[in-house]
């Protein structure tokens, strides 16, 4: 099964934190399971850090190694991506650090 995680469930999964049902961190570690998790994740992760807006339990560097550890694949923003997404409702200003 191939599944995309939010920031989120990714932030939550990476930090065993209690957030993330048994049943979605079992189905993140199945064997069957492909993740992914989007640049624009950790781009978002990165924002809120440098805002004073997130806290994590292990320097930010070590994403990559955890992202590798866990077997995620990041998925890149696109040119297309940016073609679709200026098409869509206006709903806020910058999802980036509206949430979180």
């Amino acid at each position: 099964m191939s599944q995309i995680l939010d920031t989120h469930t990714f932030i939550w999964f990476i930090e065993g934190d209690n957030q993330i049902s048994r049943n979605a961190t079992s189905t993140i570690e199945s064997a069957s399971a492909k993740n992914f998790v989007s640049i624009a994740s950790i781009w978002e992760i990165a924002i809120k850090l440098s805002l004073g807006k997130l806290q994590l339990k292990k320097p930010f560097k070590e994403i990559y190694t955890l992202l590798q550890l866990n077997n995620f694949e990041i998925l890149p923003v696109t040119f297309d991506d940016t073609l679709i997404v200026s098409t869509l409702p206006f709903h806020h200003r910058d999802p980036f650090t509206e949430y979180l």
